[in-house]
């Protein structure tokens, strides 16, 4: 994520238009995040939405702009969790039948698979669990060290190195399968 560090330090002094460019500088990365985990272009965006919001009223508190990163994400990670676990049981995150896979290909646009490859992927990552699913685009898609992702996610930093291996592992087999 890129963001100036002095933006946030003035936000936490109440100055409302660095916290506008803060907001410009973070929204996409935000938006790609929740669309990894939710796999659906509108709960994305009310993700973000409301994620913002929550920052906007806690960034005074915030006591380091050096842990801005971590403690946005981690509160755009707790309300996709949420999100998952009110609306849904069991859901595919990244189903190949999503209504509004433009989203999708514009996040994915810099990447030289093709798209039978990405359905692939997509599918296997969605046959993971949600915290796997938050490992591995934390730190595959997003490339986030696992302490960073440790600490977003509240987690040991060897149980996020495990984790992403074991679900990697389970992408694999499920990719050469197929």
């Amino acid at each position: 994520m890129n963001f100036n560090r002095k933006d946030v330090l003035a936000a936490t002094k109440g100055n409302m238009q660095a916290f506008e460019q803060i907001y410009i500088d973070i929204n996409n990365d935000l938006y790609k995040m929740a669309l990894y985990i939710l796999g659906n272009s509108e709960l994305a965006k009310d993700i973000v939405s409301e994620t913002i919001i929550d920052a906007l009223k806690g960034i005074k508190k915030l006591k380091s702009a050096d842990a801005f990163e971590s403690w946005i994400l981690k509160i755009l990670t707790n309300k996709c969790k949420q999100k998952l676990n009110y609306k849904y049981n069991k859901f595919n995150v990244f189903n190949p039948n999503i209504k509004d896979e433009s989203h999708m290909e514009k996040v994915e646009s810099n990447s030289n698979i093709g798209n039978a490859e990405k359905t692939d992927v997509k599918i296997a990552l969605s046959k993971l669990n949600t915290e796997d699913r938050m490992i591995v685009s934390l730190c595959v898609v997003e490339g986030y060290k696992s302490n960073e992702v440790a600490e977003i996610l509240s987690m040991n930093p060897s149980t996020v190195r495990s984790r992403l291996n074991r679900s990697l592992k389970k992408m694999k087999e499920y990719l050469e399968v197929e």
